[in-house]
């Protein structure tokens, strides 16, 4: 598989401006899958008071013998049900997700696609 994965990233914006002209870039904490690393990417201290300067710490993690689903199968070879469902909670997580599925079938209601990190669709009631 040679596609390209984006890294997961959980992002904080902190409260103190990280220049003169007032901007804050967000402290980021990036998990990498393709390599495996994780990368934390912060706000520090800058060199004269009230600035911040951009600080990286990285990780790189070697990465597993197997693919995902190749330990998943050779942990059920091996009879180690850490990775699997119990029959119990395959059927819990049925009984929740029919609703929602026979919900979107019926489409009442239209699902509207937004920017991640924005404030949802244009004309929904920020009020309530």
């Amino acid at each position: 598989m040679s596609h390209r994965r984006r890294p997961a990233r959980p992002e904080h914006v902190p409260a103190m401006p990280s220049g003169h002209d007032g901007t804050t870039a967000p402290n980021v904490l990036r998990f990498g899958l393709d390599p495996e690393s994780l990368t934390l990417a912060l706000n520090a201290v800058g060199t004269s008071v009230g600035t911040l300067a951009p600080l990286a710490l990285t990780a790189r993690i070697e990465p597993p013998e197997l693919p995902a689903y190749g330990t998943l199968l050779l942990n059920v070879l091996r009879g180690d049900p850490a990775l699997s469902l119990r029959a119990d909670e395959a059927e819990e997580a049925w009984r929740v997700l029919e609703p929602v599925l026979s919900g979107w079938a019926r489409d009442p209601v239209p699902l509207e696609e937004y920017p991640a990190g924005s404030l949802g669709p244009p004309g929904i009631d920020r009020n309530r």
